[in-house]
């Protein structure tokens, strides 16, 4: 639980890498599916540099949270895919996480309705910012992860 601050800060960058990386795949999308919809020839166009970025400083942290996460006792591939949140070691932590992923699960409502409300806008800010359903859809994981850190830390302190 005392590490918790440094893996919401490690896990906030890496999802904004992400956001950061699928927007170029949006784009090469779309520009796929103009070229089929035109019946022409498909020229597409997509910067690889986000995508390369992403997969590079998203796997060095990805190898500091693993080292983070690892126990003695745990395998390679619990470590890897459990959260690093989830490395409790007695009984109140245990309660800690529960309420935390309680809240959160609590939340998901609210923050859908709200990723709905901001969908009906999509098609005024089409023309604006294409890749604009990215970032509504990284709303939700955004939610979960600082709703689980804001219950842990009011929690803790």
């Amino acid at each position: 639980m005392k590490k918790i601050k440094v893996v919401y800060w490690l896990s906030l960058v890496v999802m904004l890498l992400a956001v950061w990386a699928f927007v170029p795949l949006y784009s090469f999308a779309n520009q796929f599916a103009d070229g089929v919809k035109n019946g022409g020839s498909i020229y597409i166009e997509v910067s690889l540099t986000p995508l390369l970025i992403f997969f590079v400083i998203g796997g060095g942290i990805s190898i500091l949270l693993y080292r983070f996460n690892r126990k003695k006792n745990k395998g390679l591939l619990s470590s890897l895919f459990a959260p690093g949140e989830f490395s409790e070691e007695d009984e109140r932590e245990k309660m800690i996480t529960a309420r935390a992923c309680r809240r959160v699960y609590m939340s998901m409502i609210p923050v859908f309705g709200v990723m709905l409300i901001l969908m009906m806008a999509y098609p005024f800010l089409i023309d604006i910012i294409p890749y604009y359903p990215i970032l509504v859809v990284f709303i939700l994981p955004l939610a979960q992860l600082t709703v689980y850190y804001l219950s842990v830390r009011k929690q803790t302190s």
